[in-house]
């Protein structure tokens, strides 16, 4: 990560906590190409030749006035695209004991699991949603620990996140818990004694206005032209000089990943070079 940063942090004017307002393309009199007027929530406003929208999908879909003009087939796109409640919590555990049963080989451990519509928590999951979780205890044995990641999708995020959102870290811990530990505890060996969690991560995407209150894209059933709606946002309003990048507008086998996100911003500088490199 140092290394990534390290050329940015040298050249660029980053401006750590600051929240855009709006994009708005100014027309010159005199002739001469439009401009990017950047306005800030604290007031400033600057001009800019080039700007490129990194905010995500969802940020995007409650904030499409904050870019003017901003294109119909641009407006189409950011509506059509879904955007999901996909979360994650990891849970360490002091062993991985749903695979001890295995010995010194893991070659059939239990690498996946999924709870389809699990009734047997009424308290802390009255609708049964559904759970998947990863063992990271699956890997090749140079990575190998004894964490179970957990997936949470839609309205179980919704509440999960709302429920630890804000809390102090014991409170969170507890709350967290209390919820999967219906889960965790019906894997292969566990043992209450023994078995009790380490720690607990958990994503909060669903209450950061900033990520658009979700993760990042999917196509649901009954879209129309996806395809065509992330080619839309890759290619930008070029005729403005407003570039978009983020993991929908990634290639398709990097949709909704950071590889994905961090491609796309690639792809979008290399087009702002060869755009100033034609343009002499």
């Amino acid at each position: 990560m140092a290394k990534v940063a390290a050329k940015p942090l040298e050249s660029a004017n980053l401006r750590l906590g600051t929240i855009m307002a709006s994009l708005k393309v100014v027309k010159a009199t005199n002739g001469s190409r439009s401009q990017v007027e950047l306005r800030t929530t604290d007031g400033a406003q600057e001009l800019f030749d080039t700007a490129v929208v990194t905010t995500p999908l969802g940020w995007l879909k409650h904030h499409k006035d904050a870019i003017q003009p901003l294109s119909d087939r641009i407006s189409r796109a950011i509506d059509s695209l879904s955007f999901g409640n996909l979360e994650k919590v990891l849970i360490e555990f002091p062993s991985a004991f749903w695979d001890s049963h295995l010995g010194e080989s893991a070659d059939e451990t239990a690498s996946f699991v999924h709870w389809l519509s699990p009734k047997y928590a009424s308290e802390s999951n009255p609708h049964a949603w559904r759970l998947e979780c990863v063992s990271f205890n699956a890997f090749p044995p140079l990575y190998r620990r004894s964490i179970l990641l957990f997936y949470t999708f839609g309205d179980c995020s919704r509440h999960l996140t709302s429920l630890i959102h804000g809390k102090e870290t014991l409170h969170r811990f507890e709350l967290l818990r209390e919820f999967f530990q219906p889960y965790y505890s019906r894997l292969p060996s566990y043992d209450p004694t023994t078995c009790a969690p380490l720690r607990f991560l958990a994503t909060e995407w669903s209450q950061d206005e900033f990520s658009g209150f979700g993760s990042y894209c999917n196509f649901q059933v009954g879209v129309k032209d996806a395809a065509g709606d992330v080619k839309a946002l890759r290619h930008g309003m070029l005729q403005h000089s407003i570039y978009f990048a983020g993991e929908h507008t990634a290639p398709f086998d990097g949709l909704g990943t950071v590889a994905g996100a961090y491609t796309s911003g690639e792809k979008v500088a290399y087009r702002i070079l060869e755009s100033l490199s034609s343009s002499g």
